[in-house]
C-alpha cells in the first residue's frame, strides 16, 4: 500500500533527473542545479528537485533555478538549517523561512544564477555561509 501512495509519474521523475543532472556543487556545501531543460517547469517541480539535492551526502544547502510555467525564472532553496535561505532569498526579492524559500525573477537563467552567487559571495565574506 505504501508503495502505491509514493508513486511518481515517470515524466515527472525524467524532468526531475534532468535537472539534477546538471547540479555542481559551489562553496563545499551548497548543491546548485540550473536547469538546461528546453522548456518551462511546474514550480512545485522545482521545489521537489532542491528537496532531493538536499538529500545528498556533504549537502547542507541547495538551490534549484529553472524557467517556470508563468515564464518567470524560479528560485527554489532548501536548508538544513546551518545556512538561513529566507535572507538569500529576500536579497533576491523573495521570502520564505529559514530551511525553506524561493523567489520569482524576471530575467535570464544565466543573470539569475550570477545574482544567486553575488548574493553567496557576500555572505560569505561577510558572515561566513553557514553561521
Amino acid at each position: 500500500m505504501i508503495q502505491r501512495v509514493l508513486k511518481e509519474d515517470l515524466t515527472e521523475f525524467i524532468a526531475k533527473a534532468e535537472i539534477v543532472k546538471h547540479a555542481r556543487m559551489v562553496y563545499d556545501h551548497i548543491a546548485l542545479a540550473v536547469s538546461k531543460s528546453a522548456g518551462p517547469i511546474p514550480q512545485l517541480l522545482i521545489a521537489q528537485v532542491a528537496d532531493m539535492l538536499l538529500n545528498m551526502t556533504d549537502v547542507q544547502a541547495s538551490f534549484v533555478i529553472s524557467e517556470r510555467t508563468d515564464g518567470k525564472i524560479g528560485i527554489s532553496a532548501r536548508s538544513m538549517g546551518k545556512m538561513n535561505v529566507q535572507v538569500i532569498m529576500e536579497r533576491l526579492g523573495g521570502g520564505g523561512h529559514l530551511t525553506n524559500a524561493a523567489v520569482q525573477l524576471d530575467t535570464s537563467l544565466e543573470e539569475a544564477e550570477k545574482q544567486l552567487m553575488d548574493v553567496l559571495a557576500d555572505i560569505k565574506a561577510k558572515e561566513g555561509l553557514f553561521e
